[in-house]
């Protein structure tokens, strides 16, 4: 059901002698998995400073920095959510971040975890552009991260919504952080083929 695709299936001659990393994999919509909704999910990198996400047909861009966070607070989402499955609750680790972190108890007794950030968004050729914000503006917009009922994680656009299982938030911390060359925050069943 899921599986990592190579490189040199689905990308041009050009876009591939210019890519630096690419992944790709089909996520599951968490809100619509009762009738198997699936939507592809890319990352990748090119030469400059920026990683690329395209999920389903929108494409952003995300700098550095923003994309180090969004992959290490989908990664605290997964903790909580593989708590709340589990009947403990793991703590994220104490770390600065962009997005201010915070955590819930639901009347169910679990754990929610939402994550939010204002950020300098804006449309550009290439997608959605989403970089630090070093003051609020007209261009300022919320991005965040949310735990979701049952096992999900959501990454929330001012415009759009896009909600997936544990395991692909997992493959997408890891994909942000492999994509900046950095090592991946857990190999949670992502390569396992399951």
């Amino acid at each position: 059901m899921f599986k990592n695709i190579t490189m040199v299936d689905f990308v041009s001659k050009t876009e591939m002698q210019s890519a630096t990393f690419f992944a790709e994999r089909e996520f599951i919509c968490w809100r619509g998995r009762e009738f198997d909704e699936l939507y592809p999910c890319q990352v990748s990198r090119q030469v400059d400073q920026y990683v690329s996400l395209k999920l389903d047909i929108m494409p952003f861009r995300f700098a550095d920095a923003v994309a180090e966070d969004i992959a290490r607070c989908l990664y605290d989402a997964v903790l909580i959510t593989v708590g709340n499955l589990a009947g403990f609750v793991p703590t994220p680790a104490d770390r600065e971040s962009i997005l201010e972190r915070r955590y819930r108890k639901r009347v169910s007794g679990e754990w929610h975890y939402f994550a939010d950030g204002k950020f300098d968004c804006h449309e550009a050729e290439e997608g959605y552009v989403v970089e630090l914000a070093t003051e609020e503006s007209d261009k300022t917009e919320k991005v965040s991260v949310y735990t979701i009922e049952e096992g999900g994680v959501e990454l929330i656009f001012n415009f759009m919504c896009y909600s997936f299982s544990m395991i692909d938030a997992v493959w997408l911390a890891n994909a942000l952080m492999e994509a900046m060359g950095r090592e991946p925050l857990d190999l949670l069943e992502t390569t396992s083929g399951l």
